[in-house]
């Protein structure tokens, strides 16, 4: 213990608040550093390798006005013929693992892969014949294609991730209007967050923030705004969405343990999104309740099914008669269904009780202590049920700006200083509260699409000229890595001193997504 103790001082001392003291070196032995992208929005070649139509390609192509600048995932950033190029620039930064999606509808060498079968890429050819994730038949399809993935790629997959994220998959594309696409700037929904030490504003897609709780109506009508139109219940649809992929995440699980991890000697898990949510005041009893009931329905909502089995109290009281309770024989399927667990950490917000529903959210200013203060309360709740946890998503986005060169827009301190302070109170966490934290992967590896902003955000630490034969270029963020990798606590105004090939310095050259 004095030994914790001790080390935590340590990096105290090297001013832990704002995280420019520490490197790699001060984290466990054996923990992982990583960054991530999916198969929709990096790979490209949608129609090579006998690839079949997802849902991203029907929607890009047929409803071009869902996505912000038009744009699709037809060629994105062409991984899925650079990989090796893309592997060789992980390495070079000193990252240990590669998080990336094997493509549903598609159905890749020193890197650790943690591999995730559903990114959202859904086959279109379900959508169509059934609904896609609106019905229980797509179960038995997701198991066939994760028993082909085992069996494939299993002899050298040893981390796998059944479902990526089930909660925006499900309340962004199933309750009413395109919340992917970006947030009007001049709505109460704001998408900035403010800067925990020097007051800069940091973008995130709407997707990456908490939605507005909403009340849902409970009678059948049609959504023309919804990312997938039709006529949908608004009062049941999320909720159904949500059960079936959790009944699709605990049948890959049974698969996998019942017939190939006992050969195979891999871990199973599933990745989920939470922002933390404060009380508004602290001082009330309400707002106590609402923010943990805000919890519950964001991150208790898939975590506490794979655990004990059924939903979170508080989503079987307030969404009774929307919501099925899981029966008995699933309960057994669901419970304990994870080796270990991904946290996708972005911000925070505050929460205040109103006697009419929705509870209401507004933006919190620091979004770094929240972790820490979310990695507490998942302690202080499950207490030994937690299992081991990664961080496998943590980012901060750009607005992709024409006007800049591939130089200038390299230079993105915001993004250096977000990992510092976020990465800070991580190993606070590791240290403080013991919490077994096993790794950490940036969010992401490369610009990409991002849903329906398409490429007008950013939130690689490789820069894409999406003009110029998508060369790829560090920014600052990936010399930072570098540097803290390797154990070097390099300061991000260094890093300025950085060079890029004189074909990105054309100040007349515009820098946007085609």
């Amino acid at each position: 213990m004095q030994a914790i103790v001790d080390t935590l001082n340590s990096a105290l001392n090297k001013n832990l608040q704002d995280g420019r003291g520490i490197t790699r070196a001060d984290f466990p032995d054996g923990f992982v550093f990583g960054t991530g992208t999916s198969s929709y929005q990096v790979e490209g070649a949608t129609t090579e390798g006998g690839r079949g139509i997802g849902v991203w390609d029907d929607l890009t192509l047929r409803t071009p006005n869902k996505v912000a600048d038009g744009s699709n995932g037809i060629i994105a950033c062409d991984v899925y013929h650079r990989y090796k190029e893309d592997i060789r620039l992980m390495k070079q930064m000193g990252f240990d693992s590669y998080r990336f999606s094997i493509s549903w509808p598609r159905i890749l060498p020193g890197m650790t892969p943690f591999v995730t079968l559903f990114h959202w890429d859904l086959p279109n050819c379900l959508q169509l014949e059934y609904g896609g994730m609106l019905s229980d038949q797509v179960v038995n399809d997701f198991v066939e294609f994760a028993e082909l993935c085992f069996k494939e790629f299993g002899d050298r997959v040893k981390f796998w991730t059944t479902l990526n994220e089930p909660w925006t998959y499900t309340v962004m594309l199933y309750t009413p209007g395109d919340d992917f696409a970006p947030n009007d700037p001049t709505s109460n929904d704001s998408t900035n967050v403010q800067s925990s030490s020097q007051g800069g504003q940091r973008n995130l897609p709407s997707h990456r923030l908490p939605k507005k709780v909403r009340q849902f109506a409970s009678t059948n009508q049609t959504i023309n705004d919804n990312v997938f139109p039709g006529k949908i219940d608004l009062a049941t649809d999320a909720y159904t969405v949500g059960r079936n992929l959790l009944l699709c995440h605990s049948a890959a699980v049974q698969s996998y343990r019942t017939k190939f991890q006992m050969y195979q000697n891999g871990q199973i898990g599933i990745v989920l999104n939470s922002s933390y949510h404060y009380p508004f005041d602290s001082n009330s009893q309400d707002d106590q309740d609402a923010s943990k009931r805000a919890i519950d329905f964001m991150l208790g909502w898939f975590l506490e099914p794979v655990l004990y089995g059924q939903y979170p109290e508080s989503m079987l009281q307030y969404a009774k008669g929307n919501i099925v309770p899981f029966s008995e024989d699933e309960q057994k399927g669901l419970a304990g269904s994870v080796d270990w667990v991904g946290l996708n950490y972005y911000t925070s917000d505050f929460v205040t009780y109103e006697k009419s529903p929705p509870d209401c959210f507004a933006m919190v200013v620091d979004s770094s202590t929240g972790l820490y203060d979310h990695l507490q309360y998942l302690q202080n709740k499950y207490k030994q049920d937690m299992p081991p946890l990664y961080i496998t998503e943590n980012g901060v986005a750009d607005q992709n700006d024409p006007s800049l060169t591939a130089k200038e827009a390299c230079v993105d301190e915001t993004r250096v200083q977000y990992y510092q302070e976020h990465l800070a109170y991580l190993l606070k966490a590791i240290l403080e509260l013991a919490f077994d934290v096993r790794g950490f992967f940036a969010w992401s590896y490369c610009d990409n699409f991002e849903w329906t902003s398409g490429y007008t955000s950013r939130f690689g630490i490789i820069y894409i000229d999406y003009i110029n034969g998508l060369t790829r270029y560090m920014k600052n963020s990936a010399l930072w890595f570098a540097n803290f990798l390797r154990g070097s606590a390099t300061t991000s105004s260094a890093l300025e001193k950085r060079q890029v090939e004189k074909d990105s310095e054309r100040a007349s050259k515009k820098r946007k997504a085609t």
